[in-house]
């Protein structure tokens, strides 16, 4: 009775996807911030339970702006549908139900379930009725009203989940809870730090590139790290005044990633400029590559 699969998070900018697998993981895998479109590509997480296990995929905001950058988006989401078991969408309570997200749901030939997210934020639980109602009539297989943030609904989720997922034996070992290499985590931490310390704009308009990662027996792993931004103006913003700025930087980067691999860090970052990369296919193929294909062989 052992159950395994493959489930895409999928919804709206800053819903809480990614806040959803850290308290899955118990760690914190996924950048997570107050800002929409922090999640650029598909972050893996693997949960191995009692009851099986499930590879998560959490996924960018579903989004329909222009440019290669959300059109790169837009195919990590494709791929994580095509190659999951279940669909778990994201939505909150200010979300409607409406014929675009019907259609969306509709487009998905495998179960689906909804999670009404963020509902600590409701003081009177009992209006979230009338919402769960109007969405399982868009023939969802189950809604759940949880709390990522809180942990609240989250064991129920799971077990939903696990309901409605096919027979099979785990994918990966027990201990593992994701394949992705550690420059992966490494990228994304710096991400997320520049989303924390610096304004609307910049942290959308910064690639990260790792240049090199390298375990050290007996020393600090080394890290060596290039921040591409679109314009000239853009880089003494990220230096700050004689460089403060880049040291909180990587500060603040480097304690992220030695939490997440339980190894001393010494963390360089350096700041380039490629003119309007955002705009160019080329370029953002090389930006937004990412790991090694996650699924075993």
């Amino acid at each position: 009775m052992t159950k395994s699969g493959f489930v895409a998070i999928v919804g709206p900018p800053n819903v809480g996807k990614s806040t959803l697998l850290n308290s899955y993981m118990g760690t914190h895998l996924s950048a997570v911030s107050r800002r929409p479109q922090t999640t650029s590509r598909n972050v893996l997480g693997i949960l191995t339970a009692p009851q099986g296990q499930f590879v998560f995929l959490d996924t960018p905001g579903l989004i329909q702006r222009k440019g290669a950058v959300y059109e790169f988006m837009r195919s990590q989401i494709k791929s994580a549908l095509g190659d999951a078991d279940l669909v778990l969408l994201m939505v909150e309570p200010r979300y409607k139900p409406d014929d675009e997200l019907a259609s969306f749901i509709k487009s998905i030939d495998k179960p689906v379930l909804l999670a009404i997210n963020k509902i600590d934020l409701i003081k009177d639980k009992l209006t979230l009725l009338p919402l769960i109602d109007r969405y399982l009539s868009l023939e969802l297989d189950e809604v759940y009203p949880i709390s990522a943030l809180k942990g609240e609904g989250l064991s129920e989720l799971l077990k939903g989940l696990f309901k409605a997922a096919p027979r099979g034996e785990p994918y990966y070992p027990e201990a593992e809870i994701t394949i992705y290499p550690m420059r992966f985590f490494a990228a994304e931490a710096i991400r997320e730090s520049l989303f924390e310390l610096y304004g609307e704009e910049i942290p959308y308009s910064v690639f990260i590139e790792i240049e090199e990662y390298k375990e050290q027996e007996g020393r600090k792993d080394l890290i060596q790290a290039i921040l591409y931004v679109e314009r000239e103006s853009q880089k003494p913003i990220i230096l700050g005044r004689g460089g403060e700025a880049i040291k909180r930087l990587g500060t603040r980067a480097r304690k992220k990633i030695e939490l997440l691999s339980g190894r001393s860090v010494f963390l360089e970052l350096w700041v380039k400029v490629a003119k309007n990369w955002r705009k160019d296919p080329s370029f953002v193929r090389r930006a937004t590559k990412p790991p090694e294909k996650y699924l075993p062989e």
